[in-house]
Formats: structure tokens, C-alpha cells, sequence
């Protein structure tokens, strides 16, 4: 879903699919529902919005924005019937991504790859609903039409992060392995802090077994993300595998702060404390052996 905020007279998009910038409208009861909306309080946002549309009943930014805490709050019917009446009003591309994602999750998938159909032809130079429409295909299972729609969407915009990620994750499905790799990096190069796109090639280095290398984005994921207990438990592991027992003890120790009763964790220092106590004692029957032949 797509949403709007006002920041310092510019309303920007923020997208699950990506992002955009709109013109703003004029300072009243709309900014006071962004406002109200940025701290969770829904109800008075959508008061807000309601008399912003009382002054002026064509207000399209409020309607959008409206419908957005709408589909925040679980209420799809009463989003679905603001996002048509703002279609009737003016074409506009995240209405119709939105009202697509309405579609589909009421389990109307044909309606809504119509929606991002019509959102792509009468927008031809977005990414965004081509993008879209190919998860909403992945999701289905028809991966061949999503990969085109992938392919047609980084026509229109090469520098489209998530529809890199998510070609690159349909190549791994498809286990197109090194195409698969290619654009994921292309999507972490161009956007640099998305811990999904480094988990998603982080796992796939990992299942190849170059765990190095899986190591080097998992670290990233766990620096954008500190609170994530899978995550250091998962470094410990990879550390084990590669015998890099005190950098696998740190992290194991990591993860203990955040759950301090984790039984398996427990388990795995305890493994490495075994096996760093092992190899002092073979250490010291060296160091003993040469000193016996020395004298």
C-alpha cells in the first residue's frame, strides 16, 4: 500500500512498492491529519480529513490519504470506495496500485492485474505498476508472465531497486542462480540500506555454501537491524561452520542480550567453550612434548 505524509510543505509517498513525490496542498485540515496520522491517532486523522473534504468535496489528497487510514485500519470497502471516487475524478497511479492490492487480497486477483494493467498503460513511464503486477503473478505461481513484467518494468526504469529485488529473487526461485545474485546486488547498490534486499542474498550464499560471503551481508542486516535474535544466532552458526569460534562467541553472547533464557544459544557456547578448551589443552601437550625433547 502506498502512503502520503506532508514533511515541510512536500507530501511524499511512501511506498511498500517504492516511492514518489506529489505536489502539496494547501496548509488546513489536511497537514492537521498527517499530523494526526503520524502519531497513530487514526480516529482524529480521519476527522480531519472529513472536514478538509466538507470545504472542498474534490479534495483528491485527503480522499487518498484518507482511504490509506482506512486500509490501515482494516477497513478495505470504505478505502476501496474513496480510491474510485478519486479515479472518477483524476487518474492517479497509487490509487489504483492501492485499490489493486484491495482486489487481491479480497481474493480477486483478475481485478486487480486489470487495475495495474490500466495503472501501467495510462502511466508508461512508472515502473511501479508493471512491478507490481509481476509479484502479484509471482505470487500466483505464474512466473514466467511475472518475469516479464520485471523485464518491461526495468525497461521503463533500470535504476528500480525493488524490481531488481524482486527479479533477482524470482531468478533464485527459478534457479537462474547467477542472474538471480546480478540483481540483487544491483538492488542493494541502489538502495544501500534495505536489510531485505542483504538478507535475501545473504540466505542465497549461504544455501551455495559460501557462508564468507553470507557472513559479510548478514552482518550488514544485523547493523540495520539490532534487535533481530535470528540474526546473531544465525552469524554464531556460520562462525561455527567456519571455526571462527570467538567471532561465533560474540555473537552467540549478542544474541543472549537479547533473549537470555535461549536454550539453544545456551548450547552452542557452551559447544565452543568445549571445543576452545580442547585445543588448549592439545596446545599445551605440544608445548610440553617440545619441551621434554628439548631437555
Amino acid at each position: 500500500m502506498i502512503r502520503i505524509y506532508n514533511l515541510s510543505g512536500i507530501v511524499v509517498a511512501a511506498l511498500f512498492f517504492g516511492c514518489a513525490n506529489v505536489p502539496a496542498p494547501i496548509e488546513g485540515h489536511f497537514n492537521k491529519g498527517v499530523e494526526h496520522y503520524d502519531g497513530q491517532q487514526y480516529a482524529k486523522a480521519i476527522e480531519e480529513y472529513k472536514l478538509a473534504l466538507r470545504n472542498n468535496p474534490n479534495d483528491t489528497f485527503s480522499m487518498y490519504n484518507l482511504a490509506v487510514v482506512y486500509q490501515d485500519q482494516s477497513k478495505p470497502d470504505q478505502a476501496e470506495n474513496l480510491y474510485q471516487d478519486i479515479l472518477k475524478i483524476t487518474e492517479d497511479t497509487f490509487s489504483r496500485i492501492n485499490l489493486a492490492g484491495i482486489y487481491y487480497n479480497k481474493g480477486n486477483p483478475d481485478e486487480a492485474f486489470k487495475q495495474l494493467e490500466t495503472a501501467a498503460n495510462k502511466n508508461p513511464d512508472s515502473a511501479h505498476p508493471l512491478s507490481i503486477l509481476g509479484e502479484f503473478k509471482e505470487r500466483e505461481g505464474k512466473l514466467a508472465e511475472a518475469e516479464q513484467k520485471y523485464i518491461k518494468a526495468l525497461s521503463i526504469d533500470n535504476q528500480h531497486a525493488l524490481t531488481h529485488y524482486r527479479l533477482g529473487r524470482l531468478h533464485l526461485k527459478r534457479e537462474k542462480f547467477a542472474t538471480g545474485i546480478d540483481h540483487l546486488k544491483q538492488s542493494i547498490d541502489l538502495e544501500a540500506e534495505n536489510p531485505a534486499y542483504m538478507e535475501t542474498l545473504g540466505a542465497e550464499y549461504e544455501r551455495s555454501g559460501d557462508y564468507l560471503e553470507a557472513i559479510n551481508y548478514f552482518e550488514r542486516v544485523s547493523v540495520l537491524q539490532p534487535d533481530r535474535l535470528e540474526i546473531y544466532i544465525k552469524l554464531g552458526d556460520m562462525y561455527k561452520k567456519k571455526k571462527m569460534f570467538r567471532e561465533a562467541l560474540s555473537r552467540y553472547w549478542s544474541a543472549l542480550s537479547l533473549k537470555d533464557d535461549d536454550t539453544y544459544v545456551h548450547r552452542s557456547v557452551l559447544d565452543i567453550y568445549k571445543i576452545l578448551s580442547d585445543q588448549e589443552i592439545e596446545q599445551l601437550k605440544t608445548l610440553e612434548g617440545q619441551s621434554s625433547f628439548a631437555r
